[in-house]
């Protein structure tokens, strides 16, 4: 099993956590996010955590278009 089948498990499986409220896989997803460089898997595991109801941490606001069309383009 290569490096990605392996990583594509172990999502599997704290993602089936999550569905599954287990108490354990937040701190799991935690201590995974201090390990992955990739923005894409760290975006999927801060989702996991928005799902738990925990702080993702490192997760940016989005820009608040509605109140100032302005700050869009000024933040990108």
């Amino acid at each position: 099993m290569n490096g990605s089948s392996k990583q594509y498990t172990l999502f599997a499986k704290l993602s089936k956590g999550v569905e599954n409220g287990d108490p354990k896989v937040s701190e799991q997803i935690k201590e995974l996010l201090k390990s992955i460089d990739d923005p894409s898997k760290m975006r999927y595991l801060e989702g996991l955590l928005l799902m738990l109801g925990e702080d993702p941490g490192e997760l940016e606001d989005a820009p608040d278009i509605e109140l100032d069309p302005e700050e869009y383009w000024e933040e990108y």
